[in-house]
């Protein structure tokens, strides 16, 4: 067969642009990376250094240099991006079944056997088994509810961690996204263990609201459920202002009668999760202060005296002691500025979101 020449051309062209499909020139990717390395190249003859080219670009040094690299070494299509699937992939393994019938016997003769033991027993028996084998079919039968998880078994039968584990039907955790915008917002409540001589221990109920700093605390020989909801009822009683949320550890003392507590009075109550104190880090501070600046004094053993001698010690706390959180005024000052629209430098801004919610708040 005889070409003319515009059939010449034609055949030109197509060989052309099989050659770049098959090199990438219709490939996004590679066409957003040709861009690029022909930026980086008018960038650096107008003499922009590498950190403005990164940050205008996305790409480093090195990454241009790598691709300019490919670029002059096997064309465009250098500039295709590598597949990232490994090269080797372990195969599903596909067990025999008198294997799997015979791991899931044992595990359900022996609910707390784990991988180990099943393993050497089937070894004994005469299976070529790997003890990690083992572990993934049990992994495989527990998946698929099989058989039951040694956890989950002791924990029915009482013998696991989950024993202990008290229901709590009106605690929550505190909401994502909770904020304290006035005062009685949120009351963090703690208790504080204090030695005061050999076989003298006392046992100190603390409460400290975030957004004016007041504070109360009640000492008693121990720390009970129902000593806590009193304690809970007295702070609602004192308070200069109405309190909505309470949030606590996850101690016993914070359970039972307090949490009914806290559903009577119609205080919300958040519990803090497990190993956790620095979520309550507003009463923990308290508690050094209550350590460094009350129990540091000569006090009564009597559990009565003690009692007196500590509410004259917040009577001076929320009424004279200066806080630094509070632009040096005591909490009752600050509270008391604050309704009067007045508040020092540098804490405007905690009470910022309060004075726009004056109209619709009541501290009393």
């Amino acid at each position: 067969m005889q070409l003319t020449t515009v059939g010449r051309d034609l055949w030109r062209g197509a060989k052309e642009a099989q050659s770049l499909a098959e090199a990438g020139a219709g490939d996004p990717d590679v066409q957003e990376r040709l861009r690029k390395v022909k930026l980086v190249k008018a960038l650096r003859e107008s003499k922009r250094g590498w950190d403005e080219i990164q940050k205008l670009l996305g790409i480093s040094r090195a990454t241009y240099y790598r691709w300019e690299r490919a670029l002059r070494e096997k064309g465009l299509a250098g500039l295709k991006p590598k597949p990232r699937r490994p090269k080797r992939i372990r195969g599903k393994r596909h067990w025999r079944p008198e294997l799997l019938l015979r791991v899931e016997e044992l595990r359900k003769e022996n609910p707390t056997w784990g991988r180990w033991p099943i393993w050497l027993t089937l070894r004994k028996e005469g299976y070529g088994v790997s003890e990690r084998t083992v572990g993934r079919i049990l992994a495989h039968l527990e998946g698929r509810g099989r058989v039951e998880r040694v956890a989950c078994f002791l924990a029915r039968r009482g013998g696991g961690k989950a024993r202990g584990r008290a229901r709590r039907p009106y605690a929550r955790r505190k909401p994502r996204g909770y904020q304290v915008q006035a005062p009685g917002d949120l009351i963090q409540v703690d208790t504080l263990t204090v030695t005061l001589g050999p076989g003298e221990v006392v046992r100190q109920f603390s409460a400290v609201d975030l957004f004016t700093r007041y504070a109360l605390g009640e000492v008693h020989s121990r720390a009970t459920a129902r000593l806590a909801g009193e304690f809970l009822s007295r702070l609602v009683a004192q308070a200069p202002f109405a309190i909505r949320a309470v949030q606590v550890d996850g101690g016993s003392e914070f359970m039972g009668e307090f949490e009914e507590a806290c559903r009577g009075l119609g205080i919300a109550l958040f519990v803090l999760p497990p190993r956790s104190p620095k979520l309550n880090g507003h009463v923990e501070r308290l508690q050094r202060t209550f350590r460094e600046e009350f129990y540091t004094r000569a006090l009564p053993t009597g559990v009565g005296e003690l009692q007196a001698e500590l509410k004259a010690y917040l009577e001076h706390y929320n009424r004279r002691r200066p806080h630094m959180a509070l632009g040096g005024l005591a909490p009752l000052e600050f509270l008391a500025r604050m309704q009067e629209g007045s508040v020092p430098q540098g804490v405007s801004n905690v009470v910022a979101n309060y004075t726009d919610l004056r109209g619709k708040t009541s501290l009393y």
